[in-house]
């Protein structure tokens, strides 16, 4: 796809109105305009949260781009208004240049009007985009960044937390009472300690799903993703269970850990993931039954397993299970998708495109994968830099 559908359209309206004031670049080098002096404006973050766009915009409507350079990702010369100007995004933000013998203030007026036109083309691209947002999706064509370290965090964050609470003191509180007499209070600090680390565990869990949807999402492309077969938004969008399925497949050990898993989340996470209620109400709905005098909770199997009927949630070792299960779930995967594993921890951002694929397939089969991620390693930090 060389151009997006519409976009020979979307050029010509954002000449009739955002860009009106927009026009070419001279072609001679020499030309005086360009010879005044230079006032150099960087751009709010607000103004290029995603300053490739800025540069798409300008050339939907002709304009030329230049790049990549040193320590310059790309550039566009331009006139406003018949005065030249150049548009940059170089290594520490976008900058704007403007050419101009009036004085600093008068520049400043001029560049603020630019960045205000440029704003008034985010609708027309954006629409541009999304419109053929699925057929792009569908073909596989799309990055996914990797946000791997960041879940891990909050995941080892509310782990340690819960593994090694705070201590908190005992506290035992005596007074007097207005019409006389004694009272006091009593407050366990070892059961205000338990009970925070539950909590915290019931948190840890969540950022563990949280992180494995996220990491089998970005396994996709180092286990047969196929954009003929596999719909990417879908998968993005599905369950946990199923993006496991469709990762890691129905082989013995697989089901096995999905079957703990699944006890997990439907044991702890579950019922505070719902407001509170558990999966087919448990310990959470309780009857009021004529003949027995008292309410009784729905689903009296499962009562006895219900974190609702105990003061303390979990105990140690309810907790010292579960992230003992986690564990063994992360070191199987690095032995059933060590490919992926090494390059999700990496932190590059993956590709699902059939180029990325198949450079990837040769890897695999030549056995010089690390090769393979070095090389990408390296292309990504001469872009981060600017390095061209």
């Amino acid at each position: 796809m060389n151009g997006l559908p519409g976009d020979a359209q979307a050029g010509e309206r954002l000449k009739r109105t955002a860009l009106r004031d927009f026009g070419p670049a001279p072609e001679q080098p020499d030309d005086p305009r360009w010879q005044h002096a230079l006032h150099k404006f960087s751009l709010m973050p607000g103004d290029a949260r995603v300053p490739v766009l800025l540069r798409y915009a300008l050339t939907l409507t002709g304009l030329k781009s230049g790049g990549p350079g040193e320590k310059v990702a790309w550039w566009v010369n331009f006139t406003f208004q018949d005065e030249p100007c150049t548009l940059a995004h170089k290594k520490f933000g976008v900058r704007l240049y403007l050419r101009t013998d009036r004085a600093a203030e008068e520049a400043r007026k001029t560049y603020e009007r630019i960045v205000k036109k440029l704003r008034g083309t985010t609708r027309t691209v954006e629409r541009l985009i999304l419109d053929a947002a699925p057929d792009i999706l569908g073909k596989g064509d799309a990055t996914v960044l990797n946000q791997h370290h960041a879940l891990r965090r909050a995941y080892e964050y509310f782990r340690e937390r819960a593994e090694k609470p705070a201590h908190i003191e005992d506290e035992l509180r005596t007074g007097e009472s207005n019409g006389g007499g004694q009272w006091s209070s009593f407050k366990s600090g070892k059961i205000q300690m338990q009970l925070n680390s539950f909590h915290d565990m019931i948190a840890a869990i969540s950022a563990f799903l949280s992180l494995l949807e996220h990491d089998l999402v970005l396994a996709l492309p180092f286990a047969g993703f196929d954009p003929e077969v596999d719909n990417l938004t879908d998968l993005i969008g599905a369950r946990w269970g199923d993006k496991w399925d469709r990762v890691l497949g129905k082989t013995a050990e697989a089901l096995e850990f999905r079957s703990r898993l699944s006890e997990v989340v439907e044991r702890w996470r579950n019922p505070y993931s719902h407001g509170g209620f558990e999966k087919g109400h448990g310990a959470t709905l309780w009857l009021h039954t004529p003949g027995v005098g008292a309410a009784v909770p729905v689903g009296l199997t499962r009562v006895r397993d219900s974190p609702h009927v105990s003061f303390i949630g979990a105990n140690e070792s309810d907790i010292a299970g579960v992230f003992a299960l986690f564990d063994d779930i992360e070191s199987w995967l690095t032995v059933v998708l060590p490919e992926a594993m090494q390059w999700i921890d990496s932190g590059l951002a993956v590709r699902y495109d059939d180029e990325f694929r198949s450079l990837f397939a040769v890897a695999k089969a030549e056995k010089s994968f690390d090769s393979f991620l070095q090389y990408h390693d390296y292309h990504q930090a001469q872009i981060d830099n600017m390095d061209y």
